[in-house]
């Protein structure tokens, strides 16, 4: 399998996906939210993603992402997540879920609900 760690770790290749739940694990996640749109969804993505995770699994989703993430997107996703008791999010999609998804990520851990203090990264 082929392996990236940087500061996160990224699996890549043909049958990654069966490697969820044991990534899953390796960071304690229980409580996952998934950040995805509508297009994986109805494409059948999101059901593949959902046969690796454990049956017992609470599952959150947000597949509301728009085509260019917006701020409101990322402050709707993140009161779900908030509101829900999530402990990490998974990312279903090509750029726009990702890119979703990393703003979530990183405001779920640094006060506020605005990106701005971050814009220069």
């Amino acid at each position: 399998m082929a392996l990236i760690t940087y500061l996160t770790r990224i699996q890549f290749d043909f049958g990654a996906l069966n490697l969820l739940d044991a990534e899953l694990k390796l960071l304690g996640i229980r409580r996952p939210l998934i950040v995805t749109d509508k297009g994986v969804v109805s494409a059948g993505l999101w059901a593949r993603v959902k046969d690796q995770l454990p049956g017992n699994m609470p599952i959150t989703m947000y597949d509301g992402t728009p085509e260019n993430p917006t701020e409101a997107a990322m402050r709707d996703a993140l009161e779900i997540y908030k509101d829900e008791g999530c402990d990490g999010i998974i990312a279903i999609g090509g750029g726009s879920p990702m890119d979703l998804a990393k703003a979530v990520a990183l405001m779920a851990t640094h006060p506020g609900t605005s990106l701005h203090p971050y814009s220069f990264v």
